[in-house]
């Protein structure tokens, strides 16, 4: 059987991570979240250049420079898994990818993807309940995304997908949020 990618996409607290988890136990697949990826020396590098590590939202330096090499090593690593015939489970927002439609079949080409059976997994919450999450789980990096709500759930709570020659399945994911 050929190596199959699944994408695990939704915002901050919708249970990605979860469900993420949960896709590549059920498939014997690697698990690859961006932030643990890459996370320590994107925090490094926001640091150093005297940003805050935890604002990646408002952040044009972050925008601009180091979420297209977080995505890029995300792709990389997904791809040499690929490569030696193992299925991988991607944990990563996405977001800022979500209107070309053609994001997946070129990140698939620049890093040598065989060519997959590619399933998008969106976990979807409503606006409350995803608020409720934030508020619950206490991370400082949600700080901004809670004092500035109306603005992030504008931007990233609605996001759409449009990639194409991907299988879409939706998760609803409203169940309470488990902080064991």
């Amino acid at each position: 059987m050929s190596p199959q990618v699944f994408i695990v996409i939704g915002p901050a607290g919708s249970g990605k991570t979860t469900i993420a988890q949960q896709t590549a136990e059920k498939h014997q697949a690697a698990y690859l979240d961006k932030d643990r990826v890459s996370g320590r020396f994107v925090e490094f590098a926001l640091t150093a250049t005297g940003h805050d590590p935890t604002d990646r939202e408002s952040n044009d330096y972050y925008r601009a420079n180091l979420l297209p090499l977080e995505y890029e090593t995300l792709m990389d690593v997904a791809g040499v898994n690929l490569r030696l015939g193992r299925s991988v489970v991607l944990d990563a927002p996405f977001g800022a990818y979500f209107d070309d439609p053609d994001y997946l079949t070129g990140a698939a080409n620049d890093f040598h993807w065989p060519s997959p059976e590619i399933t998008v997994i969106r976990v979807r919450v409503p606006q409350d309940v995803l608020r409720s999450r934030l508020i619950q789980r206490g991370l400082e990096r949600d700080n901004w995304k809670l004092a500035h709500w109306d603005d992030y759930w504008a931007t990233y709570g609605r996001l759409e997908c449009a990639w194409s020659g991907v299988q879409f399945q939706d998760f609803n994911n409203e169940a309470p949020l488990s902080l064991d």
